[in-house]
């Protein structure tokens, strides 16, 4: 695969205001711990619309997907969190949260925006990529044990390795 940091920085300005809009989208409506059953529907849809193997409910409301490469590899984990804190936004911003007393204060929303590009990126390149990527969608990741039960529920029975946003 090739990795010049240009290709891939070609690659995620392409897909920017997908990103962006994702982001806002999922700001407007954040959801505490093991209650994140929108977030957890936007992302299936999105990744099932890339084509993707999706499974939902994994640690409560936790969403894992698989992008196969088109040579064989090992099994790479990304993780990311995807609740939100309960706060009162007070930001104004035209995409502030809609859920009183709900808000992404600690970037979960952008680190899903995050997850679902790259998903994109690595699409793009299927047939270079060696192995199978995992994307697991954490849910209750402050505090609250989240990662415990998708463990629980097996999503780290094959990952070689693992990385986290």
């Amino acid at each position: 695969m090739n990795t010049s940091p240009s290709r891939f920085l070609a690659d995620a300005n392409e897909f920017f205001p997908f990103s962006r809009d994702i982001r806002r989208i999922l700001h407007q409506h954040p959801e505490l711990g093991f209650h994140e059953v929108r977030t957890a529907g936007i992302i299936a849809k999105e990744l099932l619309d890339l084509g993707l193997e999706v499974t939902k409910g994994v640690g409560e409301t936790g969403v894992v997907a698989l992008l196969e490469g088109g040579k064989p590899g090992p099994v790479v984990l990304l993780r990311f969190d995807m609740d939100a804190l309960p706060i009162q936004e007070e930001t104004g911003a035209e995409y502030a949260s809609q859920n009183a007393g709900v808000m992404h204060a600690c970037g979960h929303d952008g680190h899903v925006a995050i997850g679902l590009t790259v998903a994109r990126i690595l699409l793009t390149h299927r047939e270079e990529l060696a192995g199978t990527v995992k994307f697991v969608f954490q849910p209750g990741e402050e505090g609250m044990g989240g990662a415990e039960r998708m463990i629980a529920d097996g999503v780290m029975r094959n990952p070689e390795h693992d990385f986290c946003l």
